[in-house]
């Protein structure tokens, strides 16, 4: 068996919505598949999380927010 290993990607996230999508799509399309994509959101304000759960669902993505207060 020669299986590949599993990769985390960790992309964190505080106030950056208008490049988190291109950030997102640039690593699901790499030609490395075997990943998992851990999306860290730290309270933003800016609407981020509107883009964060259009990949709620996606099998590679696992998502965390944290809320400071």
């Amino acid at each position: 068996m020669n299986a590949l290993p599993l990769v985390s990607v960790v992309v964190p996230n505080y106030n950056y919505k208008r490049y988190l999508n291109l950030r997102i799509q640039s690593i699901l399309q790499q030609t490395y598949q075997n990943i998992e994509l851990i999306l860290l959101d730290d309270a933003s304000t800016d609407g981020s999380e509107e883009v964060l759960s259009d990949y709620q669902d996606h099998a590679k993505v696992r998502s965390e927010e944290r809320r400071v207060g």
